[in-house]
């Protein structure tokens, strides 16, 4: 897997289907969008992830999330489940004030090359995040990529999510949070 760090400068020449979020903890909902860019290397694509460093939370909030994984186990996680390159790009005062717009067709269209992205639909980026499912929608079009909204996998009725993984953590139910994690084996429900 090849890791694209400390750089906003960067132009991918493979053509990519991509994954953009925080992937906090690679759970069982972040493990479904990687399965929809892997999926597109039979069609030729190469799969990337995008994501912030640091991340948003931490950025904006100066909040002491504590985050569920190292980048260092979130890289070996992607690197097992098929992801060709991670970019994890520079979250600052200057990246920060990026325009959506721009933000899709000169770093993600123009950087990285896509054709394809498949995120959330709660998707934020751009200043102030600004950019979403809809602004990705409107452009794929005009710019040339297939977008693919991937719905939140549910579990026991509930989103499965990284703040539900903390909660599950902090109340003492590792046998769940381990399962929304992946690390234990059963289905979560659409």
């Amino acid at each position: 897997m090849k890791i694209i760090e400390n750089t906003t400068e960067f132009n991918i020449e493979s053509k990519t289907a991509v994954a953009i979020g925080k992937f906090d903890g690679v759970h069982l909902g972040h493990r479904e969008l990687l399965r929809h860019i892997t999926d597109k290397k039979a069609a030729g694509l190469s799969a990337a992830v995008f994501t912030f460093d640091p991340p948003a939370s931490a950025f904006f909030g100066g909040a002491c999330v504590k985050e569920l994984m190292t980048k260092e186990e979130k890289r070996d996680i992607f690197n097992d489940l098929g992801v060709d390159i991670l970019l994890e790009f520079p979250l600052n005062e200057a990246t920060a004030r990026i325009e959506a717009s721009y933000f899709i067709k000169e770093i993600l269209v123009k950087g990285l090359n896509m054709k394809y992205i498949a995120c959330g639909e709660d998707v934020s980026f751009g200043y102030k995040g600004q950019g979403n499912k809809e602004l990705l929608l409107s452009l794929a079009d005009e710019l040339g990529y297939e977008t693919v909204i991937v719905p939140k996998l549910k579990y026991e009725g509930q989103d499965i999510s990284s703040t539900r993984i903390r909660r599950l953590i902090k109340s003492g139910d590792i046998k769940t949070a381990k399962l929304l994690l992946g690390q234990e084996r059963q289905e979560a429900d659409v």
